[in-house]
């Protein structure tokens, strides 16, 4: 459970870069868990809004749609930079991250969501980041998927990428992926496919 009788405190933040994100240089102290104190100490943290990410799921054909794309990190980790990863994007100021979520769908697969239901919130990596996703699984038509998808201006070059849900589920095991991608995965493996669903024409 949450310590919340102990005590945190910012004394000082400086901005070190400002870009795509935002580095913040802090000075903090806070409470040790024996009763004494600790600081002031520096700490660095990557600031940004938050971020809205989907499993693409079709339940009709028991199918995943996943998106591939350049990723700088993962080059820079030296893995494959052209990631599989399911749908993210940045939640712009003062949008809901439901409505952020469903344009970030249609941008990146060109798919429109037929349902959409959280997962859950969480923090990316707090240990140098600030910044939180919301995450989702959405049901969509995967028999729709085709052609590149992304935003020309921000340098986005997308393909959504159709597997069979046993195929999708294995590829942590496998290969690099994003942490959010692992969780829904994981989130998915754990609901039964249910082959009295319908499937749709086609």
């Amino acid at each position: 459970m949450t310590s919340n009788k102990l005590k945190a405190k910012i004394l000082h933040t400086q901005v070190g870069y400002k870009g795509f994100f935002q580095l913040q240089c802090l000075t903090v102290e806070h409470d040790r868990f024996d009763g004494g104190s600790i600081g002031p100490v520096e700490r660095e943290v990557l600031h940004r809004s938050d971020v809205v990410a989907a499993l693409l799921y079709d339940p009709g054909h028991d199918k995943v749609v996943l998106v591939e794309q350049y990723r700088a990190g993962a080059h820079v980790a030296g893995v494959s930079p052209w990631l599989i990863d399911i749908v993210a994007g940045r939640i712009e100021n003062g949008q809901p991250p439901a409505e952020a979520i469903r344009r970030e769908i249609v941008e990146e697969s060109g798919l429109k969501p037929d349902t959409l239901e959280p997962i859950g919130t969480y923090l990316t990596a707090p240990h140098l980041s600030s910044e939180q996703i919301h995450l989702y699984i959405a049901t969509v038509d995967a028999t729709s998927v085709g052609g590149y998808h992304g935003l020309a201006h921000e340098g986005e070059d997308i393909r959504p990428l159709v597997l069979d849900r046993t195929e999708a589920l294995a590829l942590p095991r496998h290969q690099a992926v994003s942490l959010w991608s692992a969780l829904a995965l994981a989130w998915l493996a754990n609901r039964p496919f249910d082959p009295s669903v319908e499937e749709r024409p086609g």
